[in-house]
């Protein structure tokens, strides 16, 4: 009987240990989600910066949210309305005019404009393109941008 205690005791023990090991994986390293840096986080604006401050967030490792401005296109000035107004998205994003993506190390992965990218630490972790048209729903609903940008960051 004690044998067969033991063992019990033992297998319950293991399972519980997997258990916890399975869930903290899931609620922890399953999260790839990440905050922007505070410095975000303290007003909602948009700024306006060209190639060489792009660069030099990029290669001081920072987190933050670029969109990629064309002049006189509709959808991002009606974007760009959209964020300012609303009171889901309270954070600092950079702007960027499309003449600088060219020049820039952005250019690998935004090929139109207008766009949004997400950078971690230095690293474009994700971005949206105007020329798939799965990725439309973001340019014109700011529920749906909102949700896209949660995939990503925490607010």
């Amino acid at each position: 009987m004690k044998k067969s205690l033991k063992i019990a005791i033992a297998s319950f023990v293991g399972i519980s240990i997997i258990a916890g090991s399975v869930v903290f994986a899931v609620n922890i390293l399953g999260d790839h989600r990440f905050r922007l840096d505070d410095e975000y986080y303290t007003t909602s604006e948009d700024v306006s910066i060209d190639k060489d401050e792009y660069e030099k967030l990029i290669s001081d490792k920072k987190s933050f949210v670029v969109m990629i401005d064309k002049p006189g296109c509709v959808t991002t000035e009606t974007m760009r309305e959209d964020m300012a107004n609303s009171t889901d998205l309270q954070f600092k994003y950079y702007r960027m005019m499309w003449k600088y993506v060219k020049e820039s190390s952005l250019h690998e992965y935004i090929k139109f404009a207008p766009s949004v990218a997400i950078i971690h630490k230095g690293e474009v972790k994700a971005w949206l393109s105007a020329d798939k048209d799965e990725d439309s729903k973001y340019f014109n609903d700011i529920g749906a941008l909102k949700e896209w940008l949660e995939k990503y960051i925490i607010f």
